[in-house]
């Protein structure tokens, strides 16, 4: 008697932005095949720099999309805006066990570690042994905030298992495709609708994030309509901002993360901004850098045709391992 195959049951990926809800289910991770996607537009203000500031009118949209793409009671893992984030070298004295690590860490936030928020939940990854001490990479996050993307999953009947930095979740895609390698230096930029995330990795880790708002949102009201929707920023209009930003950040990595010895070898692009194209071609045109993309054919639907890009971040998600 032939043995049934067991099917993999995946957990259902979301991703949250200030301007939408994005939803990816996976038939299988290798091959690579997405079996659904779908998206839910969000009004202006209700998600603001990765902060839920209208947790009734997110409950009440996210509670649509529960019954639109029939996941009620499904397990979710989720990835949020790097815009909440603090990403940070920390220097450990080599000492301290690893047991007693995170207790050392709790104690010197707010004192020797400063970081723009009160009560942060955080992670740690070990980086490398300088002398006497241990570098650690820091990433932080302000426990409220996570408590409230909880809260809202919880009232619409999903079960969240996993939190993790939209960030990451696009990085993977490339990692888990072989587009990127552990010696090189890359810059990720997330362009959104209302602005721009730049995250630098090397070795497949992040060093550091930072957001670049290019739009102020307005409130939403309870009963919204098509005009409190998000328009994305113009490219044309806000580019002389836009490489003056990109250029702080890559000089920040130069001088002050790697004291004048590293630059950037390549940019990852992603993001739903209509003008991506347009972005991407003279981004690399004025900084002189590489792109590199996710070729046609790699990230595609049961039928073959091809995931949009708009959802890469949310697939890189997916490919996260149990």
């Amino acid at each position: 008697m032939a043995w049934l195959p067991i099917k993999k049951k995946y957990p259902i990926f979301l991703v949250f932005q200030d301007d939408c809800i994005r939803y990816v289910k996976l038939k299988s991770r290798s091959p690579l095949v997405v079996q659904k996607v779908g998206e839910k537009i969000i009004p202006s203000g209700v998600i603001q720099e990765g902060k839920i500031m209208n947790p009734k009118l997110l409950t009440q949209l996210l509670n649509k999309c529960v019954q639109e793409w029939k996941i009620k009671g499904k397990k979710v893992r989720i990835a949020i805006p790097d815009s909440i984030s603090v990403i940070r070298k920390v220097p450990v004295p080599a000492i301290i066990p690893d047991d007693e690590l995170k207790g050392y860490i709790q104690v010197e936030l707010g004192a020797s570690i400063h970081i723009p928020f009160e009560e942060p939940i955080f992670d740690v990854h070990k980086l490398q042994k300088k002398e006497e001490k241990i570098e650690y990479l820091l990433f932080a996050a302000p426990e409220d905030v996570m408590k409230e993307y909880v809260s809202v999953m919880e009232e619409v009947k999903l079960k969240p298992v996993g939190v993790e930095l939209a960030s990451l979740a696009s990085y993977r895609l490339f990692y888990e495709l072989d587009l990127v390698d552990d010696h090189h230096h890359y810059l990720c930029l997330h362009l959104e609708r209302m602005g721009i995330n730049a995250t630098a990795f090397h070795r497949h880790v992040p060093l550091f994030t930072r957001y670049i708002p290019m739009l102020s949102p307005e409130a939403a009201d309870e009963a919204f309509n098509d005009r409190m929707i998000t328009q994305p920023f113009d490219i044309e209009e806000r580019w002389n901002e836009l490489v003056t930003e990109i250029d702080r950040v890559m000089s920040f990595y130069q001088f002050s993360l790697s004291e004048g010895s590293n630059t950037f070898d390549a940019f990852i692009i992603s993001g739903d901004h209509p003008q991506g194209e347009q972005f991407s071609k003279q981004s690399t045109s004025y900084f002189d850098l590489p792109l590199i993309e996710v070729p046609e054919g790699k990230v595609v639907l049961e039928r073959g045709l091809q995931v949009p890009k708009m959802f890469h971040t949310t697939v890189g998600l997916g490919l996260k391992g149990e």
